[in-house]
Order: C-alpha cells, then sequence, then structure tokens
C-alpha cells in the first residue's frame, strides 16, 4: 500500500468524519496493553530447524529459541489407511460413512503401505513443547480447489475493496449497508489512516482466509487479515516432508506447489513504490516475541531483511535500515508488529519496537508497510457477518463462500435471535478473543451472558458452531482422527495469487479429550 498525505490536514491529522468520531470515542483502555507482539498470546505449536538459521540480517541470531529433536522419527511407511478407525458420525476426507475409502485417497493408502518409504525426523524451533507436523497430507480434488481458489480471490478482493472505502470515503456505511457503529467501535479501526488509503491502493497484501468443509460446500471460518500467521509453518512443514513424502507425492499425481515465501516476496516487491529493485524487508518485534522464529525462518526462505524498529530511522520522509557501511533504504515493511507498536508518534508513544515517523513516510509514498495499519477491522469479529453483503456491494456478486452462521448483535432482530438461541449458539466478544459455548451455560450463566448482550450489543456477535470434519492422521506412531480446518493463503499485488494448497491444522482426538493442533500439508490431486 503507498499512502499520501491528507490534503486537510497535512500535518498528518486525519479528517473528522461520523467513523472518526466513533473510532475516537474509545477509550485507549479499551487497547490490548501486553507486552507487544502480534500474537495476542496465541501459542504457536512448532517449527523447524530451518526456522532460526539466520535470515540475511543476523537480528537476535544468538537469542534465538532452543533448537531440539523429535524424540523419535515419525514413522511414514507401512501405514494401512484401512485401518483407520474413525467415527462416522463425523464426515470424514478420506472415508465415506459406509467405511469406503474414497477415489483420490487410494494412491496414497498404497504408497503408504510400502514398507520402503522413508521415515521423517523433524528438528523442532521452539521455545515450549509442541506437536511435530502431521506427516499425512489432507487430499483435495482438483475441481474443489479450483472452486475454493475462485472464492477466495472473490473474498480477498472484497476485503480490500472494504478496506479502501473504510479509510475513504466510507461509502458502504453512508449507504447503509454496513452499521457506523460495527466500524467505528472497532479496536482495529484506525482513525489515523483516514484519507491515507488510496481507492487504488492494496491495503491488504496477505490474507489468510480459514475454511472448513461443511453439508453442500465450504464455510469461512474466520478472515486472517491484519498479520496473518501461518506462513512460516507452510515453508517449514513443506520443507520436512518433501522428500519423504516424494514418491506419495507422485503417486498421487499431486499437484506442483511453487514455494510460499518466494510467491511472498514477488507479492511485495509488485507493491512497492516505483523502483525497479525494491528492498523488502520483515519487520518483527524481535527475539521476546513469541513468533520470533517463525519471523527469521520466513525472512529467509523469502530473502528479505529481516529487522528490528530499532534498525530503521525516517529521514526526509524516507525509511532507512542502519548499517556499518551506510544506511539503505528500505522500499516495503511486511510487518509483523501490532499496529499500536509501529509508530510512536501516531500510536503508543511509549512503544520502542516501532519506527518514529513511519506512518508519515506511509503517507507520502515512499514505503509501503504491509498489511496495512488498520486493516485488522476487516477481521473483527462484528465486522465478520457483513463481508458478504461487502461482496454483493462491491462486485455485484453472490459470494461464491459463504461465511458461518453469525448474528451481528447490534442489529435488534439478530440480537433477539441470539438471545432466544443462546444454548444452541456461541457469544464471541470483539476485541479480547472471549467466547463463550452456550450448551456449556448453566441457567444463571445464559442470564448473565443475555444481560452483557442486552447492554453491549455492538460488542457481540452470535455464531453457530463451525463445522467439523475429519481425516486420518498420525498420532504417536498410529493412525488416528483427526478435526481438520484449511488455512488458505491468498496474496494481494498488482495480480491475485492463490498459493496452491494450504496448511491445514488438525487436532487429534482421543478419549482423553483434544490433543495439540498441529500442522498437515495439503495436495491437490485428480478426481
Amino acid at each position: 500500500m503507498s499512502c499520501r498525505p491528507c490534503p486537510l490536514h497535512p500535518g498528518g491529522r486525519p479528517p473528522t468524519s461520523v467513523l472518526h468520531t466513533l473510532g475516537a470515542a474509545r477509550t485507549p483502555a479499551g487497547r490490548p496493553a501486553a507486552w507487544p507482539g502480534h500474537k495476542g498470546g496465541v501459542k504457536q505449536a512448532h517449527l523447524f530447524r530451518e526456522a532460526a538459521a539466520g535470515a540475511r540480517r543476523d537480528v537476535g541470531a544468538a537469542r534465538l529459541p532452543i533448537i531440539r529433536s523429535a524424540a523419535a522419527p515419525l514413522r511414514i511407511c507401512g501405514l494401512d489407511l484401512h485401518a483407520y478407525d474413525f467415527d462416522p458420525a463425523i464426515p470424514d476426507e478420506a472415508f465415506t460413512p459406509a467405511g469406503e475409502l474414497r477415489a483420490h485417497w487410494r494412491p496414497l493408502a498404497i504408497a503408504l503401505r510400502d514398507r520402503d518409504a522413508a521415515a521423517v525426523t523433524p528438528a523442532l524451533v521452539t521455545a515450549e513443547p509442541g506437536e511435530p507436523p502431521d506427516s499425512i497430507p489432507l487430499l483435495l480434488p482438483e475441481s474443489e480447489w479450483r472452486f475454493l481458489e475462485t472464492g477466495l480471490r472473490q473474498r480477498v478482493k472484497a476485503l480490500n475493496l472494504l478496506l479502501a472505502d473504510l479509510y475513504g470515503d466510507a461509502a458502504i456505511v453512508r449507504d447503509g449497508v454496513v452499521p457506523a457503529a460495527v466500524v467505528g467501535g472497532s479496536r482495529q479501526f484506525r482513525v489515523e489512516m483516514r484519507g491515507a488509503v488510496r481507492p487504488e491502493d492494496v491495503p491488504a497484501a496477505v490474507c489468510r482466509i480459514d475454511v472448513a468443509r461443511a453439508p453442500g460446500g465450504f464455510r469461512v471460518l474466520r478472515d486472517n487479515v491484519r498479520c496473518p500467521g501461518g506462513g512460516a509453518p507452510m515453508v517449514a512443514v513443506g520443507r520436512v516432508l518433501e522428500e519423504p513424502l516424494r514418491r506419495a507425492r507422485d503417486a498421487c499425481a499431486a499437484r506442483d506447489t511453487p514455494p510460499y515465501a518466494s510467491a511472498l516476496l514477488e507479492t511485495l516487491r509488485e507493491l512497492a513504490p516505483g523502483d525497479a529493485d525494491p528492498r523488502v524487508a520483515l519487520l518483527t518485534p524481535g527475539h521476546y516475541n513469541a513468533a520470533f522464529a517463525e519471523h527469521a525462518l520466513l525472512a529467509k526462505a523469502a530473502g528479505m531483511e529481516l529487522v528490528t524498529g530499532p534498525d530503521l530511522f525516517v529521514e526526509d520522509g524516507q525509511v532507512h535500515l542502519r548499517g556499518a557501511r551506510g544506511s539503505l533504504r528500505v522500499h516495503v515493511l511486511y510487518r509483523q508488529v501490532d499496529d499500536d507498536f509501529l509508530d510512536p508518534l501516531a500510536f503508543r508513544p511509549d512503544s520502542v519496537l516501532g519506527v518514529p515517523g513511519l506512518l508519515h513516510a506511509c503517507r507520502l509514498g515512499s514505503v509501503a508497510v504491509l498489511n496495512a495499519p488498520g486493516t485488522g477491522v476487516a477481521d473483527d469479529p462484528a465486522v465478520f457477518p457483513f463481508v458478504a453483503q461487502a461482496i454483493r456491494y462491491y462486485l455485484a456478486e453472490e459470494p461464491l463462500l459463504p461465511g458461518v452462521e453469525t448474528w451481528a448483535c447490534v442489529r435488534p432482530d439478530e440480537l433477539e435471535y441470539a438471545l432466544d438461541h443462546l444454548g444452541e449458539l456461541t457469544i464471541e466478544q470483539r476485541g479480547n478473543n472471549e467466547v463463550l459455548f452456550g450448551p456449556g451455560l448453566s441457567a444463571a450463566e445464559r442470564a448473565a451472558c443475555a444481560a452483557r448482550l442486552r447492554a453491549a450489543p455492538d460488542e457481540f456477535v452470535a455464531r453457530r458452531a463451525p463445522p467439523v470434519t475429519s481425516a486420518p492422521c498420525l498420532v504417536d506412531g498410529r493412525l488416528g482422527q483427526g478435526a481438520v480446518a484449511l488455512h488458505c493463503f491468498v496474496l494481494q499485488g498488482r495480480s491475485t495469487r492463490v498459493v496452491p494448497g494450504a496448511l491445514c491444522r488438525d487436532v487429534p482426538t482421543s478419549p482423553g479429550g483434544p490433543g495439540e493442533p498441529r500442522a498437515k500439508d495439503v495436495w491437490i490431486v485428480p478426481e
């Protein structure tokens, strides 16, 4: 994204509007003030040895997380998928309810029975315990992937148009399609960005859309637009499993997937402000951040500089990287730092992770900060139910990938529906990741929940429980059943790249309860 100065406020203050007024009404206390990092406390399960082997810059190289090896090889040979014991009440990717192996899984089943196949011993880079990757891929038929790909392009195009509109004329709010209270009340809506995004800009260059299979097709579970994670695990899983599963992949005639990291770099370079050879850097909060190993892996794989805020400075409206032999101009910042900490002159003045003057340079158009500050409003839970209307509004098309049924409590009729069905819905509060599971609430807890919804309806959404499908996964060397969801990456530069395949998260289930989420590769195979 390249930004422009606000013509009414050359000093950088945005114009006043209904969204500006609503956004300004938020109190700073409403913003999370934990030690900075974009993950908000969400644990990252694990990475692999290459994750921390360095990047073009050795930021924090001596302080990387401990490198460990798996206790034993992950045996992916001599496996019989027909011995997979699954609950037929849960729709399964590999088997029909009658217990028959689906046709597009048969080549993999034959390949996995080969006792000469390789085993995998991945090394882990982790600061806390985590599960190694699931060695059994998820298989998607070509026709399903083509449909998903089309739907993902449509959704990400609409999300970028929505963001450019919200920080521009806000026509979708003026026309009553999206309530002003929903947008202005979002803690991720940044009034500082009003007037800084042109209609042709691409605020969200990297999007991760979480999708699950549902009766009749696929449904979107969540849009991840601000600082979407998962890119580094996608790189790592592919590296660790590429050689051991090569024979199985060939047997399945799985589609070749170009490296995610190179596609990411190409997308970011496309959005650089007018330079034939732009310099791209990944801005990390540093080695104390839980996702630092991910940042190091991704920067190295893509050939980006790995930098922290103190490595950069703004001079004459341009961003520069300090170096032993002088400074180097940076044209694109792929930021993994939360909005609040990006620029102490524009956001939190106590931040030591950002770059003073960065937003000013962004407004001048001398640097592209991606994803742009303020893009998090698009993955606000209260905005989610309006994405379908945004697709119709901007594209005059019907959504190809509907979202999980969600009721915006800010609308009186939807609030009443949520109150009448509290016992069967999940209630999610925006801004603090609190989720209340209606089926598990007592009568007193449901009454308390209803009171909270009535008191602040614009703070809550009600959601139908997401669809659950399963697939074979490897747990302690044995086949088990795991709930699966797709993490689909869409890169929006001057062209749109839907990364072939996806990263899949599976959660092994057992009589003792669910296990830790694990990464799982996704192969696109013939029908």
